[in-house]
């Protein structure tokens, strides 16, 4: 239902209320009441033809009040129905010896002035230049003017053609062995002793654990990924077992003096780890957790510089579980 179609209902309805207040007879109002309501039930519901009964009531009252009688009256022009319009003849204004002048504006050849010459010049003797850069084929400008011959110009020389040597890259046999980093050391001019590196011994801390043993990280050039370390208070390295081999998916945590997680990552394929963003200055404790494996927790200091690469070894490898028999226990003859 449409709300017009609402309003048209609802004001049927309120015309037979309003005879059923009135105080007219029963027989007087109950025929008023049953017909204005039909009436809004068809206004709003009953259509005749496709069309609405209101555009039908309109209609009918605007036929019969609408006026039927005409009155015609002759006119004084008689309409023009089967008679063709003369074509009024244009006029043509030719001035005297125009047409002869128009031939001979179109015939003249064209003149160009002065500054579209210069500009054609330029243009001529630009594309002069492309083309001998390219070879010297393709666009040949005209000569503007012949100038007197130059005897005796020297001919420009060719540069003899340098052979390039090519050599071709011999590729490296895939033997599984990884770069190592040699670092080597120069002795000082006055022939005095080498230093040594020395480990200092830091303080007890306490970590997730309890307190931090001294375990300090090993540093070997040999455990440095491909690309060695260059940020400082980042850290690299690898992780090996007993015997040397790769322990990859190794969990690495790195915990702050009051046990508080900073890092964790993963080993990849070839046992390193890395850091890019680097720590803040202090200790800090390294947890290493891989199924089958035992590490202690190693423990290292950043001071603001670079540190070297760590090697970090297991204290034991995975074991095979083999299992033994057991004879039977035979009951004794009593």
């Amino acid at each position: 239902m449409t709300l017009k179609q609402f309003f048209q209902l609802a004001g049927g309805a309120l015309v037979s209320l309003l005879f059923y207040a009135s105080p007219l007879h029963p027989l007087i109002k109950w025929p008023f009441i049953i017909f204005f309501a039909l009436l809004g039930v068809a206004l709003a519901f009953l259509p005749f033809e496709e069309r609405p009964l209101e555009r039908w009531i309109v209609a009918f009252f605007r036929s019969i009040y609408s006026p039927t009688i005409f009155f015609w009256q002759q006119g004084s022009a008689k309409p023009v129905f089967f008679q063709e319009e003369a074509t009024a003849p244009t006029e043509k204004i030719i001035a005297p010896g125009g047409e002869a002048a128009l031939k001979a504006y179109l015939s003249a050849p064209p003149s160009r002035s002065p500054v579209l010459a210069v500009l054609e010049n330029a243009e001529q003797a630009f594309l002069s230049k492309i083309a001998q850069l390219f070879g010297g084929g393709g666009y040949v400008p005209s000569p503007l003017a012949q100038g007197p011959s130059i005897q005796g110009q020297p001919q420009p020389q060719k540069r003899p053609a340098v052979a390039i040597p090519q050599t071709t890259p011999t590729p490296l046999a895939d033997t599984g062995i990884r770069p190592k980093f040699v670092v080597e050391e120069k002795p000082t001019e006055g022939g005095g002793p080498v230093p040594q590196f020395q480990t200092t011994g830091v303080g007890q801390a306490w970590g997730s654990k309890g307190a931090i043993t001294d375990h300090a990280a090993q540093f070997s050039a040999e455990a440095a990924p491909p690309l060695p370390p260059t940020t400082p208070n980042t850290i690299v390295g690898q992780i090996l077992d007993e015997e040397g081999k790769i322990v990859d998916a190794a969990i690495i945590e790195i915990r702050d003096v009051a046990g508080r997680p900073v890092r964790a990552f993963k080993t990849n394929k070839l046992g390193h780890f890395m850091i890019v963003t680097p720590l803040a200055n202090g200790k800090y404790e390294v947890i290493i957790e891989k199924e089958g494996y035992s590490f202690d927790p190693i423990t290292f200091t950043t001071e603001g510089e670079i540190i070297p690469s760590i090697i970090i070894r297991a204290k034991s490898r995975p074991q095979a579980v083999t299992a033994e028999t057991v004879p039977a226990v035979q009951p004794a003859n009593l």
